[in-house]
Parts: C-alpha cells; sequence; structure tokens
C-alpha cells in the first residue's frame, strides 16, 4: 500500500509541472547556469537570502540533465516524494501503521505540498530535512546510538543550510527538551548539548556570512518599505490565513465572502480534527504540536522587525499539520468512524488540487506566453521596457536575446526626473516598445513610465494581459 501511495504522489506532482517559469524560479536557473559553483555561494546567494545549499544541488543537477521548466522542478518533486516517506516512518514511530498510510495519503495530495513540490527553490528540500531531523530526533528519544546521532547531526545541519526558517527547529527542540527532560534518556538527554555545538560548528562556515546577507536584505526592505509587505507581513489576519492555505493550497476568490463561505465546511473539520486530535496526546506525540506551532508564532513575533512571515515559507511544517489530521482520523481506529473522516479530508485534499490544475489563475506566472507574444509582434526596432531598473529573470530565460529589452527605472523607486531621461535615451531610434506592467504597483504606481512613453508620440496600439503577469502594453508611432 505504501508504494502506491508513493507512486500515485510522484504522478500528482507531474502534472501540469511544466508550466511556465515565474519570477524567483527564472532568476535561480540563470544564474544558476551562469555562475560557477562559487560564486552561487559567495555572491549570488548573498542577494537571494537564502543559505546556498539548494543552489549547489541544482548547479550540480544541471550537470546531469537540463535545466527545462520540468527537469528544474523534478528535483524538488524528489524532495516531496521522499517527504512523503519520511513522514509515513514519522507516524510509524508515533502510532500504528494505519495512522502512517493515512498521513502518507494525506501529504500525498495535500494541495499546497502539490504545488510547491512542482517549484524550483528550496522549500521542499528544506521540508525533506526537516522531516528526517525530526524524524531522528524522535528516535533519539528513546535510543541513544552512533546511527541516531549521525542521522540527527546530518539531517539538521542540511536543513539549516537549505532556508532559514526551519532555523526556528533549533528552540524548538529546546522548548520541547526542557519541557520533558524528565520523559527523556539520560543519555540522549547527555548527548544532545554537544550535538548542537557541533551542528553550530559545522555551519559556521555560512554564519560568518549570513551578516553581510541580512544586510542586504534590510537594506531593501527599507529602500521599498511596499516591498517589504510582498515578501512578508505581520499582521494577526496572516497566522489565520497560513492555517487556511495549509488546509486548500493556493485558490482564492477575489470575493472574501465567497471565500470564507467555501473554506468554512473545511474549517469546521480541520478544528474538529484538531480537537480529536488531542485525544491520542502522549509527550512524544505533543511534539507534533511544537513543531507546527512554534515556527509560526516565533516567525510572526520576528516579521515586526524583519519581513519573513508568508505561508509558503512553511512548507516544512506540513508534515506536522498533517500527522496531526491523521492522528485524529484515526482516533477511535473504527472503519466506520475512520473512513468516513478520510474520505472527507482527501476529498478537501483532491478537489482544491484540482481546482488548482484547471485554473490558470491559480498556476504560476505566464512568462512562456508573454515573451512568445512579444516574439511574434516585434518589429526590426523595438524594445521592451520594465517598471524597475533591470529586466526580468523570467523574461531574461524566455527571451534569450531575441528581443532588446532594458529597465526603464534608475532605481527600485520611479522618478519622473529620471524615468523622461532613460525614455529619451532608450526610445529615440525606437518605432515600437513593449512595456511590462509586472511590479509597477510596487516600483511605479502612478505610471510614469507609460505617461513618458506616450509623450514621447507614442500610442497605446494593444493591450494584452497574461496570468500573474499582468499587462503588457504595445506602443507605436
Amino acid at each position: 500500500m505504501l508504494y502506491l501511495i508513493l507512486f500515485i504522489a510522484l504522478l500528482l506532482r507531474l502534472i501540469n509541472i511544466n508550466q511556465s517559469l515565474w519570477l524567483d524560479e527564472a532568476i535561480n536557473l540563470n544564474n544558476v547556469n551562469a555562475l560557477s559553483f562559487g560564486d552561487l555561494i559567495f555572491k549570488y546567494s548573498l542577494s537571494d537570502f537564502h543559505p546556498p545549499l539548494y543552489h549547489i544541488i541544482l548547479k550540480g543537477w544541471s550537470l546531469i540533465v537540463p535545466l527545462s521548466e520540468f527537469f528544474a522542478r523534478f528535483l524538488s518533486v524528489i524532495f516531496a516524494v521522499a517527504t512523503v516517506y519520511v513522514t509515513y516512518l514519522i507516524a510509524k514511530k508515533l502510532y500504528e501503521e494505519k495512522t502512517a498510510l493515512i498521513v502518507a495519503l494525506l501529504l500525498t495530495t495535500a494541495p499546497l505540498h502539490i504545488y510547491y513540490s512542482q517549484e524550483a527553490r528550496m522549500y521542499m528540500m528544506a521540508a525533506f530535512f526537516t522531516s528526517l531531523s525530526v524524524y531522528f530526533f524522535l528516535k533519539l528519544l528513546e535510543k541513544d546510538n552512533i546511527k541516531n546521532w549521525t542521522g540527527f547531526i546530518v539531517a539538521t545541519t542540511l536543513m539549516l543550510y537549505s532556508d532559514y526558517l526551519p532555523y526556528l527547529m533549533i528552540p524548538a527542540y529546546f522548548f520541547y527538551i526542557l519541557i520533558f527532560r524528565k520523559k527523556i534518556s539520560k543519555n540522549s538527554l547527555k548527548g544532545f548539548i554537544p550535538a548542537f555545538l557541533l551542528i553550530l560548528f559545522l555551519i559556521i562556515p555560512w554564519l560568518l556570512i549570513l551578516p553581510d546577507q541580512l544586510k542586504t536584505g534590510l537594506s531593501a526592505a527599507s529602500a521599498s518599505p511596499a516591498w517589504s509587505d510582498v515578501v512578508g507581513s505581520s499582521q494577526i489576519k496572516d497566522l489565520g490565513l497560513s492555517l487556511v492555505k495549509f488546509t486548500i493550497g493556493r485558490i482564492s476568490s477575489d470575493n472574501n465572502l465567497i471565500y470564507a463561505l467555501l473554506f468554512a465546511p473545511a474549517g469546521i473539520y480541520v478544528f474538529l480534527l484538531f480537537l480529536l486530535s488531542l485525544f491520542r496526546l502522549s509527550p512524544k506525540r505533543l511534539f507534533l504540536w511544537v513543531w507546527l506551532l512554534f515556527p509560526l508564532l516565533s516567525a510572526f513575533l520576528i516579521s515586526y522587525f524583519v519581513p519573513i512571515f508568508a505561508y509558503f515559507r512553511f512548507i516544512f511544517v506540513l508534515p506536522a499539520f498533517y500527522l496531526i489530521w491523521a492522528s485524529a482520523i484515526n482516533t477511535v481506529n473504527i472503519n466506520k468512524i475512520t473512513v468516513p473522516l478520510l474520505l472527507f479530508a482527501t476529498s478537501i485534499n483532491l478537489i482544491s488540487t484540482f481546482i488548482y490544475y484547471l485554473n490558470p489563475k491559480f498556476q504560476r506566472e505566464n512568462w512562456r506566453d508573454a515573451v512568445s507574444y512579444i516574439h511574434q509582434n516585434a518589429k526590426e526596432n523595438s524594445i521592451v521596457l520594465f517598471e524597475s531598473n533591470y529586466t526580468t529573470g523570467p523574461f531574461d530565460y524566455y527571451n534569450n536575446g531575441m528581443v532588446e529589452a532594458s529597465g526603464g527605472l534608475d532605481s527600485f523607486s520611479a522618478d519622473s526626473e529620471q524615468v523622461k531621461e532613460n525614455v529619451e535615451n532608450l526610445t529615440k531610434t525606437k518605432d515600437q516598445v513593449f512595456l511590462f506592467q509586472y511590479l509597477s504597483g510596487v516600483t511605479d504606481p502612478n505610471g510614469i513610465l507609460f505617461e513618458e512613453i506616450i509623450n514621447k508620440g507614442f500610442k497605446n496600439t494593444s493591450t494584452v494581459d497574461f496570468a500573474g503577469v499582468g499587462f503588457v502594453y504595445e506602443f507605436n508611432r
């Protein structure tokens, strides 16, 4: 049964995997293709504000396969299916085989897990190493041996080199150890301090670089408060939104009332599952709640100072979320009760997943079609402009230098005099201009660049909307 579930997990993550690359993915791929291993670590990672492990592995992967949409994302699919398996092992450690199979099925069909399984970013890799770290941590609580210590130290170190929010698992471990120290074997209890010291030693090389990376990130945030709101927020509603997204994935509605009414049955069901799970609590099982809530609440508090809170950065707690579901579904262990509960849970997952599959609105930014439109309509004397001081990664990836392109601004925020000078210099020999609206709400909310193009004698002859990218304006004179 487990192998069938893992096979289904693989199949579900291959559907629609060849969507267009979006901004962050394309930036990753462009840099991985262009830079050496050393430059990825010491140059690119500084501006990307992530540890370097994913970029290193992706670079190695690129030496084996071409980084097309499929192959670049297939790396995340591998980590995703492996995470399903490790979560199954965690459930077997805490519960019985039936609950382990239930959680494997739930995570297999989980809409948010599927979405980020299809993304060429580090989130699924971080989820895998976090789950592996938790697995060995739970084993150490009862059995102190070299195999478990080695697994815990290696998995935790790789977790810390994967992404930053999983760093919050370290204080979560300490919190749990402090509360339940009397329930932990004495040898294991004594071993955790040297183990964490060794992990600290292993990540020191990156911690020496972290201050420069943090400085770069904070500088970008202070330069544009609007951009801070894009990358993270610290409003109470974001905590609730995270649990909603964990349940139904990326789907949403512009009408908040409709969204609330649609989510209400699922929300009530999840709340009841959480209540049911309390009947199966034990000291070791309580760690699932620590794993789920400690990173969420800690990151929320940190976001008042550094904008880091966004639900998609917490993929590494999804296994805990569904482990709690599974324990609740099998609370009574009577098929007449378990089967309907499981069917309803998988229905929530699959309905949400297929809405994502079938509706382009909930898929990734459609840069591939946007650039194809440019290639089909561009004249010999054309230029493509962007509402920033650079061209975007996905445009560069798909354009491959075929049509001239440039940022229309001098800095991250539009200045009328600078924009006027830029448009004059960039378009004086051009008869056709394409303007991407992308990010204009952050960089140019007053539409200065659009206005200056009109002032130079161009007429807006065509406007096309691409999902996630926004409007692409065509001007001719």
